[in-house]
């Protein structure tokens, strides 16, 4: 039994090997590249935190040319003080999905029909006109003093991530659901 069991496992080994090594002509995601800037075009940048930094580190090249204009075009509405750093483009559920890394350690995930499925801000808040009114007024009347950094379209409705890392669940309207665990 140990024998067959190391066999099939080497086995897995090798071809994992194989097939993590032929370069993923195949893949399903494409990661896009950024046009390089000469030293005149970067702006000057305030000093960032450690989580924006390692967002942007972490996150694949840009081209806001590969995006479609409604992605860009709510970049600009909620995030007018930060630009697009990264792109990573998902054809894997039929349609082109996007997930988005600004230069301030935002990031978005957007859907087939570029609507937004996730907006992470880490340690700042979401903007407000992103969350819905029932939800912020939960937030607002129970937990005073604490920011949604988080928030996520779930197919039951709404899960939010508080500056404390509590993760709350909202039904479709709004409604408080309860504490995620």
């Amino acid at each position: 039994m140990n024998k067959m069991y190391f066999k099939v496992l080497s086995i897995g080994v090798i071809l994992f090997t194989l097939f993590s090594c032929t370069g993923n002509n195949n893949s399903e995601q494409q990661q896009v590249a950024v046009p390089a800037q000469t030293a005149q075009e970067q702006p000057m940048q305030a000093p960032v935190d450690s989580i924006q930094v390692q967002a942007q580190a972490a996150a694949p090249a840009a081209n806001t040319q590969a995006v479609p204009e409604a992605v860009n075009a709510f970049v600009k509405q909620y995030f007018p003080s930060a630009t697009i750093a990264g792109v990573e483009i998902d054809s894997e559920h039929g349609g082109m999905e996007y997930d988005i890394y600004l230069s301030d350690g935002t990031e978005i995930d957007f859907d087939a029909n570029n609507q937004w499925d996730k907006v992470d801000c880490h340690t700042k808040a979401v903007p407000a006109a992103l969350v819905p009114q029932a939800i912020a007024t939960h937030v607002k009347n129970n937990y005073q003093n604490m920011a949604i950094t988080k928030i996520n379209k779930e197919y039951h409705g709404y899960e939010i991530e508080l500056s404390n890392g509590l993760d709350l669940n909202f039904d479709k309207s709004g409604r408080f659901m309860g504490i995620d665990d």
